[in-house]
């Protein structure tokens, strides 16, 4: 249980008016200059106030699996909040804002509140509140100069390889959100991130899942239904006499 917490806490954590993957290639040119692609991409990221998900969990690493359920909403560019269910128990709760990562665990009685060093210890990588928010909501994880990398435009697709030795290569639709990502970690070796099928949800392409697998480990969080631009509340608190996580 305590893998699946970490693992939820860092690339934690959206079907009810879905459309099929748009494979059409109407938007899609062979012929675009770096620059014009991320002005594009820039065009189509997330731009709603709010969403609000139900999501399903899976996770499995070779000694354990899970699933379970729960509720994920976003203020953009304020607030990622989650609730996570196993066997339909509410089990963790996190909090998630720019400069601080919180949640606790009922099961052990533990919390966590501090920053985002805990993804960087607990994953390798280093991790932002803005490249979280891209993770769920389909958008180019990380932030890209046009001088610092190399495209290639593919018959469906387009293929960025970024300068830096974290990010091997990653593949976004021909309507600019991504397709997957392949990332390497010295210790866990490569690290692959997967989207499912994309669904309209008002003027927002929003994904129905996606999944991060490495050597030993796979989480796959499913999109059940989403809502965007509602009104939402963020209620957190650590109760009192948890015991809190130390890095």
């Amino acid at each position: 249980m305590k893998k699946i917490i970490l693992i939820l806490s860092g690339f934690v954590l959206l079907l009810s008016s879905c459309k099929s993957f748009k494979k059409t290639t109407n938007n899609h040119t062979r012929k675009m200059h770096l620059s014009k692609f991320l002005s594009e991409v820039d065009k189509h990221r997330f731009s709603a106030k709010t969403l609000e998900a139900k999501i399903g969990v899976f996770y499995r690493d070779e000694a354990q699996s899970f699933s379970g359920s729960g509720k994920i909403r976003i203020l953009k560019d304020s607030i990622i909040w989650g609730s996570m269910n196993f066997l339909g128990i509410p089990m963790v709760k996190f909090y998630i804002t720019p400069g601080r990562i919180q949640y606790y665990n009922k099961l052990e009685q533990t919390y966590y509140d501090g920053n985002f060093d805990l993804l960087a210890q607990k994953l390798g990588l280093s991790f932002s509140f803005s490249n979280l928010q891209n993770l769920l909501t389909g958008d180019l994880i990380v932030k890209t100069d046009a001088d610092k990398a190399r495209f290639n435009v593919k018959p469906d697709s387009y293929e960025l390889i970024p300068e830096n030795p974290v990010i091997k290569k990653l593949e976004l639709t021909s309507f600019y959100k991504m397709l997957s990502g392949t990332f390497y970690d010295s210790t866990q070796g490569d690290i692959l991130l997967r989207y499912d099928n994309y669904q309209k949800n008002g003027t927002q392409d929003i994904p129905n899942g996606f999944e991060i697998k490495t050597g030993k480990q796979h989480l796959k969080i499913d999109y059940k239904s989403v809502i965007v631009d509602k009104n939402l509340r963020f209620p957190f608190k650590i109760p009192s006499g948890y015991q809190k996580i130390k890095l």
